[in-house]
């Protein structure tokens, strides 16, 4: 008796026919998908680049108050000396303090009182946010904000976003601290400064053409302004930021900052 040895040589040599015509067919589909490939591209070459979402904002792009990546965050924890002598007209008065509760400003005159975190990279497309509270027995009319700045001296450019009382603004001054506010928009917000803590968020985005700035502001999280403004020039790459406080000449006004952001908008 012959025992099975199985399917012997010529079983062999059909496997391998079949193999190198399964090669053959997958060969002439791969060089069929190419060539297709190689023809759409020809015909229609929008379909095949890979369209990678920019991050650069535009005059039409969508703004959140969160939108960005933190370059800079701050809850006055550890004493990070700020720069509080902006500006030249600053009253006697006024004292920035480290409490527990975060930076705490006591701020008198009719001014805007400046305060420059230790972030001095210019940011051409920035977002900047305080979180702050303010004492009840502050005037009616006082508040807090944010701004950016481009250039210094007679050369700056300045937006501030900042609610006083029950009035929201957007404003302009351009040179020297101090200089006249040009208000761009004005409004209501839902909420006032007082004891309940309110965020601010302010915008200052470069445009392409180097000269135009989208401005906006959030007010806890809403967007209450949205705009576009034009210089007849912005000094320096990009923005510098700070938070501002805006007093009046009636009483002190005391505003504890509890948090501070800076977002680079573009990465």
């Amino acid at each position: 008796m012959i025992a099975n040895q199985g399917p012997g040589p010529a079983y062999t040599r059909e496997r391998r026919l079949m193999f190198v015509a399964a090669v053959a067919v997958v060969t002439t589909i791969t060089l069929s998908s190419m060539a297709l490939a190689v023809q759409v591209a020809a015909q229609w070459p929008h379909i095949t680049r890979v369209r990678v979402a920019s991050r650069v904002v535009t005059e039409s792009s969508v703004l959140t108050a969160s939108r960005g990546k933190v370059v800079f965050s701050d809850t006055f924890r550890d004493h990070r000396r700020y720069d509080f002598s902006t500006s030249p007209f600053e009253s006697a008065g006024t004292s920035y303090t480290y409490t527990t509760n975060g930076l705490e400003i006591v701020a008198t005159g009719f001014l805007i009182h400046v305060a420059s975190p230790p972030y001095n990279t210019q940011v051409r497309q920035v977002g900047m946010s305080v979180s702050a509270t303010q004492t009840a027995d502050t005037p009616l009319g006082a508040g807090f904000g944010v701004q950016c700045r481009r250039g210094s001296g007679a050369d700056a450019v300045r937006y501030q976003m900042y609610a006083a009382g029950s009035i929201w603004f957007v404003v302009r001054r351009d040179g020297l601290s101090g200089s006249q506010a040009f208000v761009l928009k004005q409004g209501t917000p839902l909420a006032m400064p007082g004891p309940v803590s309110m965020t601010i968020v302010g915008v200052c985005a470069t445009l392409a053409d180097g000269l135009s700035t989208r401005v906006a502001m959030f007010v806890n999280g809403i967007a209450v302004a949205d705009l576009v403004d034009t210089a007849n020039a912005l000094p320096g790459s990009g923005w510098l930021t700070g938070l501002i406080v805006a007093s009046l000449d009636k009483a002190p006004s005391k505003v504890t900052a509890t948090s501070y952001e800076v977002r680079n908008l573009s990465a």
